[in-house]
C-alpha cells in the first residue's frame, strides 16, 4: 500500500531563511509513516492496545535534493520498502508537482515488547502480506562512520513537550537539539542536503544530555550523551 497525500508546505514547519526546516521534514515524514500505518492498523498506539508492543526507530536517513519553500504545493508519498524478520522500512518521498524529488526518508523500525523489552518479530503484530511491501524509488545506504574524539557544543535538559507517548523522549526532539547548534547563517550559507540518525538509547524527561560534535570525511558527527550512555549518534552532509 502507498499512501499519497497533496499539501502546501506551512509556516509552521519552516525555518528562518522560508525554507521547509530539517526538523520539518522529520516532522512530516513522519507524520505521513504514522497515517499509512494507521490504515494498516499497524501504528504504535494500535500494537500498544493490541499487543503491549511499540514500535521502535533505529534509523533514519533523509537526503534533500531541493528545498520546499514556504507555501510550496508539494506530493507526499509514503509505503513500506522492506519487512523482514524483527525489522522494517518504510520511505516517504517529498515530491514537487512535477513530480521531483524533493526530499527522501528511509525509517529503519523494530518492535518492542514492553512487559518484557524484548523484540517481537513483525509477523507477531500484523505486519503480514497484507501490508505490501513496495519497490523503493532510490537506494538508500546507512553510514558506517565511527564517533570518536568528539567535543561538547552543547548541553540542555529533557522537558515535557519533548517527551512522546511512551514516556521517552521524541525521535523529532532530537533533530531540533542537534539543528540549534547551528546559526541560521550556517545554515542559509550551506544547507543541509543529508542527515542520518541512529537512536541507540533511550532518554527521558529531567535527563541531562550533552550534544558533542566532530567532522570527519566531510560528514558533521553530532552524539547525543546521557552519563556514559550514547542516546543518539547523528551524521550531517552539507
Amino acid at each position: 500500500m502507498k499512501l499519497r497525500k497533496e499539501a502546501t508546505i506551512p509556516a509552521s514547519i519552516c525555518d528562518a531563511n522560508v525554507r521547509l526546516s530539517v526538523k520539518g521534514v522529520f516532522d512530516l515524514t513522519q507524520d505521513y509513516l504514522t497515517e499509512m500505518m494507521g490504515i494498516l492498523k499497524i501504528d504504535g498506539v494500535t500494537l500498544r492496545e493490541r499487543y503491549g508492543c511499540v514500535w521502535i526507530f533505529t534509523r533514519n536517513r533523509i537526503e534533500i535534493d531541493r528545498d520546499l519553500m514556504w507555501n510550496e504545493p508539494y506530493v507526499a508519498e509514503s509505503y513500506i520498502s522492506s519487512a523482514k524478520g524483527a525489522k522494517m522500512t518504510v520511505d516517504t518521498v517529498l515530491k514537487d508537482m512535477e513530480g521531483a524529488v524533493c526530499a527522501y526518508s528511509r525509517i529503519e523500525m523494530c518492535v518492542l515488547e514492553l512487559s518484557t523489552q524484548k523484540l517481537r518479530r513483525i509477523r507477531d503484530v500484523g505486519v503480514t502480506s497484507d501490508a505490501v511491501v513496495e519497490t523503493p524509488e532510490r537506494e538508500i545506504k546507512f553510514s558506517r562512520l565511527k564517533h570518536e574524539g568528539l567535543d561538547e557544543v552543547d548541553r540542555l535538559v529533557v522537558k515535557s513537550g519533548d517527551i512522546d507517548f511512551i514516556q521517552h523522549t521524541n525521535n523529532v526532539s532530537y533533530v531540533r537539539f542537534i539543528m540549534n547548534t547551528y546559526t541560521v547563517r550556517e545554515l542559509r550559507e550551506q544547507p543541509i542536503r543529508a542527515i542520518e540518525v541512529r537512536y541507540a538509547d533511550q532518554t527521558h524527561e529531567g535527563d541531562t544530555l550533552v550534544i558533542r560534535k566532530a567532522v570527519r570525511d566531510g560528514k558533521e558527527l553530532f552524539d547525543v550523551v546521557h552519563g556514559d550512555s550514547v542516546a543518539v549518534e547523528c551524521e550531517i552532509e552539507r
